[in-house]
């Protein structure tokens, strides 16, 4: 359990207590994140017996029942320590942005129980800025991290987070001392994970229909093979929207079958060829990035089709590698928010992330 413990002062920091930011909402921030909020269950396994029982693949990542999912969580604990902690990709791109410097703002839904109440409580004293929709009779969502030899297995249940309002959301644009947009001729990144797109259709829409205009852009993280493979229409119908598109190679192999495509290089092709200045990130963990562009600034027109490969920063101790993806995102739009070059920007990102793996949960030094 004192390991347990590290980890988590290693994620959330120490104690001390600092004053909430949810429920103040009087400046709209440079980057709005939309996602779930999971409590999210951590156990060490000594030897992976429990996700051969379950039949579930080391390192992989997936969906399930709310019951199974508890019988794995008091099986796991049984003999281990179990830490409980908050937990999702566009809340710990957040907290990085925030360690960065650039104030983000989240979006997400947490039920109205116990657990919920825990999670408002953990992210309001962490100082993150979070509207947190709370959704009757549906119980917060819940994920169970199973670690063994350094490898995260991950399976979630959604649970309320799957019920976000598009409603609530629309009344909070529109309203005056609510509004979380900037003006349409100040820039700003609206910024959805993949993991959020399953049963949100309305609410995904809304956004494409009413948000994202002029130089308020899209920025979309695939987050995962099997999100892109059950949800491939509306994972498409984001990519082909989005400014900013964040995914590893698996990921973009799935879009790229989904799109009828021979392979990524093609699928960054047909991307590009819609007109509008896009960055596709491509990440390969120890492989590096690959860049398949035509940006050439906020401003300009859609430039050449270009396609460049970085080296992948050298990590001199891996400790974690679950949040790397999630600070990838954060150091890239920290740079671009403080007008980058692109090139620069991939340097920085990959840094952030370099730094975040040798640490325990998505987290800088």
């Amino acid at each position: 359990m004192e390991y347990l413990q590290y980890a988590y002062e290693k994620i959330f920091g120490a104690d001390d207590t600092t004053e909430g930011t949810q429920g103040v909402y009087h400046t709209p921030r440079k980057v709005v994140c939309f996602g779930n909020v999971l409590l999210d269950r951590i156990v060490m396994l000594e030897n992976p017996e429990l996700l051969e029982r379950y039949e579930l693949e080391l390192g992989s990542k997936g969906e399930i029942d709310l019951e199974t999912l508890n019988k794995i969580v008091t099986e796991a604990a049984n003999g281990s320590s179990c830490l409980s902690k908050p937990g999702g990709s566009a809340l710990n791109t957040v907290r990085i942005l925030k360690h960065l410097g650039t104030d983000a703002q989240f979006f997400g839904a947490i039920g109205n129980d116990k657990n919920g109440e825990h999670l408002r409580s953990i992210i309001a004293e962490r100082g993150i800025e979070a509207r947190l929709q709370a959704i009757e009779d549906v119980p917060t969502g819940q994920c169970v991290c199973l670690v063994h030899n350094d490898n995260p297995t991950l399976y979630a249940n959604i649970g309320a987070s799957a019920q976000f309002s598009v409603q609530q959301l629309t009344h909070a644009a529109v309203h005056e001392t609510q509004s979380f947009l900037r003006p349409i001729e100040r820039k700003q990144v609206i910024y959805v994970e993949g993991f959020f797109v399953p049963h949100r259709t309305e609410v995904l829409e809304y956004i494409l229909r009413d948000l994202v205009r002029e130089r308020r852009h899209l920025a979309v993280n695939l987050s995962a093979p099997y999100i892109v493979r059950q949800n491939a229409q509306m994972m498409l119908k984001l990519a082909n929207r989005a400014m900013f598109l964040f995914g590893n190679r698996q990921e973009f192999e799935e879009l790229a079958t989904a799109a009828g495509c021979q392979g990524v290089d093609q699928l960054g092709r047909q991307l590009l060829q819609a007109g509008s200045p896009k960055i596709i990130l491509i990440t390969n963990g120890a492989n590096g990035v690959q860049l398949i562009t035509n940006y050439e600034d906020e401003l300009s027109p859609a430039g050449e089709q270009r396609f460049e490969d970085y080296r992948a920063q050298r990590v001199d101790q891996l400790v974690d590698a679950t949040g790397a993806g999630d600070s990838f995102v954060a150091g890239f739009l920290h740079g671009w928010l403080e007008k980058r070059s692109v090139g620069e920007c991939v340097r920085l990102a990959s840094t952030v992330a370099a730094k975040v793996v040798t640490q325990m949960g998505c987290n800088l030094p």
